[in-house]
């Protein structure tokens, strides 16, 4: 081989080799890969659908796995990583989660750009339960090295550990010396003890049970303060979750937006970064310095609430006079482990002693009996000086009129009969104790009949409200431009508008009036056919949003708005722009409702929209109310839900065919049965 040759072999040597390091040093492709991120390995129900657990979730919120239901109380994930480059690698990984079901969308388009959508922040995610955790560091990986990394993590309450959300313990009943000591404290204040004496007088209570009034007023507003993280506050949402698990080079975390490292900061504007708009949307999708994996499969979680744990009663529940506690039991009083355990406590409505009926002092038994359009109309041209005038009234003797098998968790309400004493017409009703923000919340209930044979009306309305759960700052909706009307304001025009409000309500309720509203409600919008409820059979679905008469939405409903949704149409109405709620109602078959088995009934809410719906059975269920953020604005705070067969003034339904001041008080109990509630 001649001298020449063996030099251009030499460097045609030396290039293949120089090429391979290359290749070796910086291989085509990433510097290290993710593969087999399986967010949830320990749990099998994660495959289907996973019932939380509710047995501590009143004072801890709910936690999702809890010890009862996957050992040491939470999910483990694995997933593997390898180094694909010559040399050791640092590499640092954070998983992260978010509802699915009931959130915003993380990013909004505009002029051909992508940018962080203004409610991002707002949706329902977490990570590390210890926030001051960022990045968790994975052992340094050699070269070409494979590990597989198992870790664990649960879904809590007030996952960012947001401060508005801390307070005072939840506590049940305090003892006697507490409120002993409360007493005395008061007596020793002279200014103090006047005031409570004039109250006493006003309530028409003696001044001992008005001190201990006060004293438990103290006392719920002492618990309310502190600082402990009440998780239940910001429950978690129901319904899907996803699972975002990011791992980068250890040297570039520091490079992540501050609110994206440690979800309980914000950036320096006081916003909130969602990680899942950073790293699939913004920033974050161009950083070749990280690898982001969405898991497979989502979790997706139930709540399912029931009696099993009895009915706990509120001692804070009586702001003007103390309960009789004779009808105390095992399943229902103010004890602590029911305080501890039940899911549901009685609701107490409240009482307007101003709306005053002239009450026919009549009693009878109208629902799903023979008590005639005839009677209805004698007995409305009688009595005229005998008749009782009266106002709604709420229990004052806990646990009479609500009860809960322990068996099989079925509660029991009944609105008192009137065959001895003093005639009253007495709402009665449940309250859930654990609060969310969206969800799908169906019942499943036997409520009673509530027309006659002859269609006449017995005065009860069948209600499922959800309804803000606390008035406290914690729990405000987002504010709105313009101001909204507070619930208690009935000024009408002349009412003060306020940016923040803390009430909210979405309900439903089933009574007997006209499927139509007044005449001058429909402007330029056809009417229907008079429906004349008084002959028919059916009974009328109300669904409600009270948006406290906030003008945001595009389309702010005043008089009748058409709304046409698939194969339905609802006439949207508010009374007046200043009316706090937009309602629709829907009639349905009195005998479908209330002759079934049971029956289930409905409320979707979510960030954007609202439909309720009904039906034998949960699978087959028919809409009969349907609004979205176009129309109304949707509440977006925490709510509770309430369960109640309470009675309505006819007036507040016009045109109603029955008037409740013409209709017979209840002579026997009016009872319904409460089988299950679900959030999805």
């Amino acid at each position: 081989m001649n001298f020449g040759r063996k030099i251009a072999l030499y460097y045609i040597g030396a290039a293949v080799l120089a090429g391979m390091v290359v290749l070796l040093v910086n291989p085509f492709g990433p510097a290290f890969s993710v593969s087999a991120f399986h967010p949830i390995t320990n749990s099998p129900e994660a495959d289907s659908t996973f019932i939380v657990d509710l047995d501590d979730a009143v004072e801890q919120g709910i936690i999702i796995p809890t010890v009862k239901q996957v050992p040491g109380g939470k999910f483990v994930f694995t997933f593997e990583v390898r180094n694909n480059k010559i040399g050791s690698r640092n590499l640092s990984y954070k998983l992260y989660y978010q509802n699915e079901s009931y959130k915003e969308p993380e990013y909004e388009d505009e002029k051909g750009k992508r940018y962080e959508h203004v409610e991002a922040e707002n949706n329902f995610y977490g990570s590390w339960e210890n926030t001051g955790i960022e990045f968790k560091d994975i052992p340094e990986l050699g070269w070409f090295e494979s590990r597989v990394i198992t870790d664990s993590f649960r879904i809590v309450g007030n996952p960012r550990n947001e401060e508005k959300y801390f307070g005072g313990k939840r506590v049940g009943k305090p003892d006697e010396k507490e409120v002993a000591d409360m007493v005395e404290g008061i007596r020793s204040d002279t200014v103090w003890l006047k005031s409570i004496a004039k109250k006493a007088e006003t309530n028409n209570v003696t001044l001992e049970d008005q001190l201990k009034l006060d004293a438990l007023y103290m006392i719920n507003e002492r618990n309310s303060q502190g600082s402990q993280n009440n998780r239940w506050k910001r429950n978690p949402r129901m319904g899907s979750y996803q699972f975002m698990l990011v791992v980068m080079e250890t040297k570039a975390v520091g490079s992540v937006p501050l609110s994206v490292r440690n979800i309980a900061r914000t950036e320096h504007n006081g916003h909130a970064i969602n990680p899942f708009y950073y790293f699939l949307h913004g920033p974050g999708k161009a950083d070749h310095s990280c690898s982001v994996t969405i898991g497979a499969k989502e979790l997706r979680v139930a709540a399912h609430l029931n009696g099993k744990n009895g009915v706990y009663v509120s001692p804070f529940d009586f702001p003007d006079r103390l309960p009789d506690t004779s009808a105390y039991c095992k399943n229902c009083s103010s004890a602590d482990q029911l305080a501890q355990r039940a899911v549901f406590a009685q609701y107490f409505h409240s009482e307007d002693k101003t709306n005053v009926l002239k009450t026919i002092p009549v009693t009878a038994d109208v629902g799903g009996t023979d008590y005639s359009a005839a009677q209805y109309r004698e007995n409305s041209t009688k009595y005229n000086d005998q008749r009782i005038r009266d106002y709604f009234r709420r229990s004052y003797k806990p646990c009479e009129t609500v009860s809960a098998d322990s068996r099989t968790g079925t509660i029991r309400i009944q609105n008192p009969g009137n065959d001895t004493g003093i005639l009253r017409k007495e709402h009665v009703g449940v309250i859930t104790r654990l609060g969310t923000t969206y969800g799908t919340f169906r019942v499943c209930a036997r409520f009673p009949e509530i027309i006659s044979s002859e269609n006449v009306w017995n005065g009860i309305v069948n209600a499922i409200w959800l309804r803000n759960q606390d008035e406290a700052a914690w729990n405000s909706r987002t504010s709105c431009e313009g101001g909204y009307i507070p619930k208690s304001d009935n000024r009408g025009a002349k009412a003060i508008r306020k940016a923040v409000q803390n009430y909210s309500e979405i309900n439903m309720k089933i009574l007997k009036t006209s499927a139509n509203w007044p005449d001058d409600s429909y402007a330029k919008v056809k009417k229907p056919a008079a429906d004349h409820p008084e002959n028919n059979r059916d009974v009328v679905i109300t669904c409600s949003n009270w948006d406290l008469a906030c003008m945001q939405p595009e389309k702010h409903v005043k008089g009748v708005m058409p709304l046409a949704i698939d194969k339905y149409r609802f006439d949207l109405h508010r009374w007046d722009s200043w009316y706090q709620a937009v309602t629709i109602r829907t009639a349905f078959n009195h005998d479908k409702l209330f002759r079934s088995n049971l029956f289930w009934y409905e409320i979707e809410w979510t960030p954007n929209h609202i439909v309720w719906r009904v039906g034998p059975d949960k699978h087959s269920m028919k809409a009969v109310g349907y609004m979205d953020k176009t129309f109304t604005t949707i509440p977006d705070n925490q709510m509770i839900m309430i369960i109640a067969q309470e009675f309505n003034d006819s007036e507040w339904w016009k045109p109603a065919p029955f008037d409740q001041r013409n209709i017979p008080y209840p002579k026997n109990p009016v009872i319904g049965e409460i089988l299950s509630v679900e959030i999805e």
